[in-house]
């Protein structure tokens, strides 16, 4: 199986000033086996606004290939004939990656209403120059193929072949949301049947679950011989205000490791990070520019915690990924994850009010922890140090990557990490935990501190 190394990880000296990437690459059509790691992006949602234009779309993605991100899924719920700036914005995304001449890829998810265009997505995506394609054809995907029950999924299925695309969508199997073992993986391979591949959106559950599904799906579609694009995702919890209020612990990095690990292991063909900026239902990874930001895109989603920590401790798991080979520690590296409002029932209750005024989250698969979470990646032993106002947590680690967690109670945690009596890194959360809800809707804050930088 061929395998290429992807082209930014150069990408700092190969952006000129102006942003544009000077270094071309040699191939325009990838074969279907090229690891590749995307992430899914919420067309109705840019982080740049409403008028966000090329440039700003050009910023997210430089701030994608920085972390190794090889392209964007697309997300349209709708297109020109239901939701005309659907198309409009995707037009402008694709001017924007035509600066990176070619090394930033893109490829439409069809999603809603869009699924009933897609000769026009076809027609308007064929022969741009950051298309992804396979064997010279397009690849699309879509979302919940053929409505929620996947009844007109076949028809789709035969749409998008005789349109000439590459398709790999997600479609939900008869279990719904429900763990996907070995029999409903069998039923997936049947229900996509001349399609290309199949994408696992994932998201919405506990990491455990998808990273079982995960290992589950991946032999049966490799058996007959189709693409598989598992999920990784950091965290998930419903917007409030909406219909799907609910959450999933994920205990910091740590559960996006194990659905790393799942799609590594296994040997899924691409991933794709869901989500790059889904703001509603908190999966969001892209950078937003400080600890906490007042109104990213619209008020309606309330604060928005920095994930950027998910994002730069991915960086060596894409690299795995890619390579197939996991990648030496070169440097040290601490990551911390925590909720600044505490989220637990007694911590509520200790308050004597309600931890958010639309009450508490569902929880399907278990309740919501409130704990200091810390991974780290250490080139050598070392002792970390955890501390919360008058109490300290001290823990000694091997080189390597580590997860600890600790109790949160209510101040500023500051970290530390120290190998033969030389603080080595250290930083502070910008946000203390507070009382319950305090600033995220039960939200992650994540932070980081790497060679004398940190946030």
């Amino acid at each position: 199986m061929k395998r290429r190394s992807f082209i930014t990880t150069t990408v700092a000296t190969a952006l000129a000033p102006g942003g544009l990437l000077r270094a071309r690459t040699r191939e325009t059509s990838d074969a279907p086996g090229t690891r590749r790691v995307f992430a899914h992006y919420m067309v109705a949602w840019p982080r740049g606004g409403k008028t966000a234009g090329p440039e700003q779309y050009a910023q997210e993605m430089r701030d994608a290939m920085a972390a190794g991100i090889d392209g964007f899924a697309l997300n349209c719920g709708g297109w020109h004939a239901s939701e005309p700036y659907y198309k409009r914005r995707v037009e402008m995304i694709y001017d924007a990656a035509d600066r990176f001449d070619g090394a930033f890829k893109l490829f439409v998810s069809a999603d809603g209403n869009a699924q009933d265009e897609l000769a026009d997505i076809i027609r308007t995506v064929r022969g741009r120059r950051a298309q992804l394609t396979v064997d010279g054809r397009p690849v699309l995907s879509a979302y919940a193929l053929g409505g929620r029950h996947g009844t007109g999924a076949r028809s789709l299925i035969e749409t998008a072949g005789r349109l000439g695309a590459y398709f790999v969508p997600h479609l939900s199997p008869s279990t719904g949301e429900r763990e996907i073992d070995a029999s409903v993986a069998a039923e997936i391979v049947g229900k996509i049947r001349s399609a290309d591949g199949y994408f696992y959106f994932g998201a919405a559950g506990a990491p455990s679950l998808l990273a079982r599904s995960t290992r589950a799906l991946a032999p049966a579609l490799r058996d007959a011989g189709k693409v598989f694009m598992a999920p990784v995702t950091p965290y998930y919890r419903g917007l409030p205000q909406g219909t799907n209020y609910r959450a999933f612990e994920t205990r910091g990095f740590a559960g996006m490791a194990e659905e790393w690990r799942a799609a590594i292991e296994s040997r899924a063909t691409w991933v794709q990070i869901v989500t790059w900026n889904d703001w509603a239902e908190s999966t969001y990874v892209a950078p937003t520019g400080g600890a906490r930001q007042a109104c990213v895109y619209d008020a309606r989603f309330g604060p928005i915690l920095s994930h950027e920590g998910y994002l730069r401790a991915s960086r060596h798991y894409i690299r795995w990924f890619k390579t197939g080979s996991e990648p030496p520690i070169v440097r040290d590296e601490l990551f911390f994850f925590y909720r600044p409002g505490l989220a637990g029932p007694r911590e509520a209750a200790a308050y004597a009010r309600p931890a958010s005024t639309y009450g508490s989250p569902r929880m399907p698969h278990g309740p919501l922890v409130d704990r200091i979470f810390v991974c780290v990646f250490l080139t050598g032993p070392a002792l970390l140090t955890i501390g919360q106002n008058a109490r300290e947590d001290r823990r000694p680690l091997p080189a390597g990557i580590s997860f600890v967690d600790v109790p949160s109670t209510p101040g500023l945690p500051t970290f530390s990490i120290v190998r033969r009596e030389r603080v080595v890194l250290e930083c502070a959360g910008e946000l203390a935990v507070t009382e319950p809800g305090g600033g995220g809707q039960y939200g992650y804050y994540s932070g980081w501190a790497i060679d004398g930088q940190s946030r």
